[in-house]
């Protein structure tokens, strides 16, 4: 994955909860997925649903759990990527429920 962000790459992660913001660059991106596996001891999981692409976009829709403490997160999401020259460029993260993503999160 390191391969396909782009040194300059946006994540944009919504809602009100420790994950949420814009990350700016790869260095923060990779930092914000690292807390992924940090907050859930490891057991953040995602299950690829499906994907479609264009030269220009990636839509990949997913099945994301994980246990924190004594919550547990079994909910859909999607990324929406933006590629140029092969690269993921501007990522933005898409809860189904964005209230289960906050609490989870929180």
């Amino acid at each position: 994955m390191l391969e396909l962000l782009d040194e300059d790459i946006v994540w944009r992660v919504p809602g009100r909860n420790k994950l949420a913001g814009t990350h700016d660059g790869r260095d923060a991106t990779l930092a914000v997925l690292r807390r992924t596996a940090e907050l859930t001891a490891g057991t953040y999981r995602i299950d690829l649903r499906y994907a479609v692409a264009d030269e220009e976009h990636v839509v990949a829709v997913y099945g994301a759990s994980g246990r924190r403490g004594d919550r547990t997160l079994d909910i859909d999401q999607a990324l929406v990527v933006r590629v140029a020259d092969g690269r993921w460029v501007e990522v933005d993260a898409v809860p189904f429920d964005q209230h289960a993503f906050d609490e989870f999160w929180s």
